[in-house]
């Protein structure tokens, strides 16, 4: 009876002793909060642990949640069935709707490629491209009875003054300087070249189109050809500078080239013959010589991988997309191809703890209809420690870069959006951090695909995520990171 009775009142005592330790708040340092001044920087704890002072936003976070939820699910309803949205905070999941559904993702896909390479690569990881000859040169800059070899690294960015002149001023730049190789070459005292330029590209296979695209997609010939061997992209048109390209209004679209580690030969050819090097022979391509059987002259490294993955979203970069693909799956599996990428990404996946579940990969880019991954997956994506600092420097800003310069402007998403977006008649994802007015920054993962005939999609998907915008600046729960922490008191 006794234990009995201990168990009943006991409850009752531990509620009546914190009613009197709140009642004497003078022995316990709980000051009026507009008393308190101090200009002093030092760290001392004003605020105890379990203070009342904390629990308006402890409490208020659960509200705007909840205002938040029933804002959003008002919209989402206009939406089609196949859709899906995910928002969390620092500190908590705020909204899910069909997270785990699988939909074309579109181009948030390359943030998955990006990812895998992240983990695959890591963040460090450098392309080298490498000049070789038979020989050395002689003392007066004579390659005599040697061709000039550059062997091709899948290096993605290796790219000439000419073409990144081509790029809008709100593109990223960065890049691997094919001038600089020039340069380079020149400065090895390299002046005379008894054979020719000879590019190798045998690091990956010679598939110049993703094997899964579709045929109209690869008859509309707008992507550069791949090779391991690549130059401007996989495009033509250095011999007259893009001149096309640059003097026209409206720009016809550069040509993808039929043979582009020959191109690159020809290309780079060109380059050394500006620099006044004297080369006797046409330029031209080959499997048949190994690195190991050559002298290196020189190489060129590309920016760091990180870099590469801001220069992919930034731009939206199909090509690089795929060539970062085939260098995952050569560096797994020893076979640079786009099949070797694509079975070593879910492998990534599941190795680095996130769920593949559910996910169809037929590219690197997201440019196929039949890719399928979820929101769950980009979101955890994006709120990985270990990579979250690249997503956060690599994320175009909105309304100020890349494919989103001219996205959002005049909504709350201009420039306080750090995201991938994208949008067909069929598809739009949106993927990335948002920070909140009060400076909450929230991740966001959005993928919306057409339901048939749906013609008014592309008016519809913008109506959203415009109110979506403005349902997200309205928020006010969760805490800035800044203010997850104690206050602090000065001390003398």
């Amino acid at each position: 009876m006794f234990r009995l009775l201990q168990r009943l009142l006991l409850p009752l005592f531990v509620l009546a002793l914190l009613i009197t330790l709140l009642n004497f708040k003078d022995n316990f340092g709980y000051e009026s909060i507009n008393q308190l001044e101090t200009n002093d920087q030092n760290t001392d704890l004003l605020t105890p642990v379990f203070s009342l002072r904390r629990a308006p936003k402890l409490l208020t976070s659960p509200l705007a949640n909840q205002k938040l939820t029933d804002d959003i699910e008002n919209l989402i309803a206009d939406l089609p069935e196949s859709s899906c949205l995910s928002i969390e905070s620092p500190i908590e999941n705020i909204f899910a709707h069909k997270t785990e559904i699988p939909l074309t993702p579109g181009g948030a896909q390359k943030i998955i490629t990006a990812y895998a390479a992240l983990q695959q690569l890591g963040k460090d990881f450098q392309y080298e491209t490498i000049v070789a000859a038979d020989r050395e040169t002689d003392e007066d800059g004579n390659l005599l009875s040697s061709d000039l070899y550059v062997f091709g690294s899948g290096d993605p960015l290796l790219r000439t003054n000419s073409y990144a002149e081509l790029l809008p001023d709100s593109y990223s730049q960065i890049r691997t300087n094919a001038d600089e190789l020039a340069d380079l070459t020149v400065g090895v005292n390299i002046l005379f070249i008894q054979g020719a330029v000879v590019v190798n590209e045998s690091r990956y296979d010679e598939e110049r189109t993703v094997p899964g695209w579709s045929n109209d997609l690869k008859e509309a010939a707008l992507i550069g050809s791949l090779s391991a061997a690549l130059l401007d992209g996989g495009f033509d048109g250095l011999k007259q500078n893009y001149a096309e390209q640059k003097e026209a209004e409206n720009p016809a679209p550069l040509t993808p080239s039929a043979n582009p580690a020959k191109r690159f030969a020809a290309n780079f050819d060109d380059l050394l013959e500006a620099r006044n090097v004297i080369i006797l022979q046409a330029a031209k391509e080959t499997t048949g010589v190994e690195l190991v059987d050559t002298v290196e002259l020189l190489s060129i490294k590309s920016p760091t991988m990180d870099l590469i993955i801001k220069q992919m979203l930034t731009n939206d970069d199909t090509v690089t997309a795929e060539m970062v693909l085939k260098e995952i799956g050569y560096s797994r599996t020893g076979q640079g191809t786009t099949g070797a990428g694509l079975v070593s990404i879910p492998e990534i996946i599941n190795g680095a703890g996130l769920a593949d579940t559910g996910i169809l990969l037929i590219d690197g880019s997201g440019l196929s209809n039949e890719n399928q991954i979820n929101c769950n997956l980009l979101n955890s994506i994006l709120e990985d420690p270990d990579t979250k600092d690249v997503f956060l420097n690599g994320l175009p800003i909105a309304s100020q870069e890349g494919i989103v310069s001219d996205q959002f402007i005049g909504t709350e998403f201009e420039t306080k959006l750090r995201a991938h977006y994208s949008q067909s008649a069929t598809y739009a994802s949106l993927a990335g951090y948002y920070t909140t007015p009060n400076g909450t920054q929230l991740i966001l993962s959005l993928i919306v695909n057409a339901s048939p005939d749906d013609e008014m999609f592309r008016e519809d998907t913008a109506g959203f995520v415009g109110k979506f915008a403005e349902a997200l600046s309205a928020y006010s729960g969760g805490q800035p990171l800044d203010e997850l922490g104690p206050l602090g008191i000065s001390q003398p």
